[in-house]
């Protein structure tokens, strides 16, 4: 997966590869990015932390957020270039630029499920485990700094992780 801030275009390119080498590319603009952040951000820490029972109290809430957000991507790599060769490009030879991203937990209330939509009906559906997650918010974190956007929060602020968590239901953005 890459994500990168394309200056030229004022979006950011997120570009994922699956392991038969199907390139899926999507636009993410500065108006979803700004709607998608905080919850992006809130559902990431949420599904580190699925299943704990110290969800329980709100300072153990807050201390496992922490450590979900901070925790190490265990067989990430985030020093090997993107290779963008496809074998094949299931969108077509164009990013989607979604009009609607509905968000929400994954299964049993693991990872995170998207789905991104553009108003010609081309669409994507992702379920990504808590890694793939905590990975794309990261690589998120990393292009939304080189841009001049001013969506980066505070963490703590962004995910307020002392709140029990939202019921699982998805939220669309649009």
């Amino acid at each position: 997966m890459q994500v990168r801030y394309d200056p030229t275009a004022d979006r950011v390119l997120w570009q994922l590869r699956t392991l038969g080498g199907d390139l899926f590319a999507l636009w993410l603009t500065r108006r979803m990015l700004r709607q998608l952040w905080p919850h992006l951000t809130r559902l990431v820490v949420l599904a580190g932390v699925a299943g704990q029972d110290a969800l329980l109290l709100p300072e153990a809430r807050q201390m496992l957020a922490d450590a979900a957000r901070s925790r190490s991507l265990a067989g990430a790599d985030f020093s090997t270039p993107f290779n963008p060769t496809a074998a094949a490009l299931p969108l077509g030879p164009l990013p989607l630029l979604p009009v609607a991203i509905d968000l929400g937990p994954g299964r049993q209330g693991r990872g995170l499920a998207l789905a991104a939509r553009e108003a010609d009906g081309r669409h994507l559906r992702l379920e990504l485990s808590a890694d793939l997650a905590n990975g794309l918010l990261r690589l998120l974190e990393q292009a939304l700094a080189g841009s001049d956007w001013g969506i980066l929060e505070p963490a703590a602020e962004a995910t307020d992780a002392a709140e029990p968590p939202a019921p699982a239901r998805p939220i669309v953005l649009n």
